[in-house]
């Protein structure tokens, strides 16, 4: 059996902010699922990709702002969806 070296994923560019997109793509399919395992595994890779994903384009924050301000909105129906989750445990 013959190792193979996997390529280090690009960050930079539209690769980067492709790959920030599709998570958030993902996160948003898994929230409308409820299928909470997907949503804790996505929310976990997001972190490191997003600091991968803007130390690659600190020159365009343009780009950058955008991609990061659809995430936000992901971020905050997600914390929305929780809060009325709980409101509805505690009735």
């Amino acid at each position: 059996m013959a190792l193979q070296a996997v390529p280090t994923p690009d960050y930079q560019g539209d690769a980067g902010l492709g790959q920030i997109a599709e998570l958030r793509r993902e996160l948003v399919k898994a929230l409308r699922a409820e299928d909470w395992p997907r949503v804790r595994e996505l929310d976990r890779a997001c972190a490191g990709l997003v600091e991968r994903v803007i130390a690659a384009n600190r020159e365009d924050r343009s780009a950058l702002v955008r991609v990061l301000s659809e995430l936000k909105g992901v971020y905050a129906n997600l914390i929305d969806r929780c809060h009325q989750e709980v409101l509805s445990l505690a009735l």
